[in-house]
């Protein structure tokens, strides 16, 4: 029994996700919540890459982080999530 907890123990950890990390290209607050921007984002067509929602920059892959992190970095700065 103790040899199935210790494998199953062994593949938890092994599943353990890679960090990604980008450089932040662009910060901006919008209505109470934050956001980095990081590489280029485009779309296969014209006009997904014209969708812009609650004045969010589509140009670019986005991510929304709390205002702590938001002021613990600057443009320019390694992100990793």
């Amino acid at each position: 029994m103790r040899f199935y907890y210790l494998i199953l123990v062994i593949l938890l950890f092994s599943c353990a996700k890679e960090k990604q990390c980008d450089i932040i290209r662009d910060k901006q607050e919008e209505r109470g919540n934050f956001y980095f921007y990081f590489r280029a984002n485009y779309y296969a067509t014209p006009q997904a890459n014209n969708i812009n929602t609650v004045g969010l920059n589509s140009n670019y892959v986005s991510g929304k982080v709390s205002e702590e992190i938001y002021k613990s970095y600057e443009i320019g700065d390694e992100y990793c999530y």
